[in-house]
């Protein structure tokens, strides 16, 4: 596929995958968030993959079966066993060992550990928080992949999360949200 073409596909999908996950943090409801969650990854996958960025396209696949699962977990208003969390987060150590080529490369698997622990959550005040940490580990990666539009992506989230911390949150606490709590 000549080059000129790719970075165009990748850049188209890497546009509307930002859109989904900017979106994705400001939602109030745990489902919708698992649901968007996981076509977002599932189209980040596609990115990494098309400029073989393979440790990057494994933790976004595995991010997509963990989210899977966390969203059958959260339809049936049960808290995912932690051993279920755990597996995944060595599933992400394991991708990350066996797809590791330099050292950027722990960057999506710190992000991973990242994500596992947000989407296990079942309230999405601790989904933003554990979530503030998953965009800024990507960015690094991001600029070591050369992938602008992807480090745009996740400084959009990482911005986005933040809002809705405060938005939505009272940035865990820290801020009220009505003068009622004052």
């Amino acid at each position: 596929m000549d080059q000129e073409i790719l970075n165009y596909i990748v850049t188209g999908i890497s546009v509307i995958t930002a859109v989904i996950a900017i979106l994705s943090v400001q939602l109030k409801n745990m489902k919708a968030i698992l649901a968007t969650q996981i076509i977002g990854n599932t189209l980040a996958a596609s990115t990494y993959f098309l400029v073989g960025r393979f440790t990057g396209a494994g933790v976004s696949i595995i991010a997509v079966v963990q989210t899977v699962v966390m969203y059958f977990y959260n339809v049936k208003n049960k808290k995912p066993h932690r051993i279920v969390t755990l597996a995944f987060i060595a599933a992400y150590v394991i991708n990350a060992a066996l797809t590791l080529i330099t050292v950027f490369d722990i960057f999506p698997a710190i992000s991973a550990v990242c994500f596992a622990l947000a989407v296990a959550q079942t309230k999405p005040i601790r989904f933003r928080f554990f979530s503030i940490w998953n965009p800024l580990c990507w960015m690094i990666y991001d600029v070591y992949a050369k992938l602008p539009v992807n480090f745009l992506m996740h400084l959009g989230i990482f911005i986005s999360v933040i809002v809705a911390c405060i938005r939505l949150d009272g940035f865990f606490g820290l801020i009220p949200k009505s003068k009622k709590e004052i």
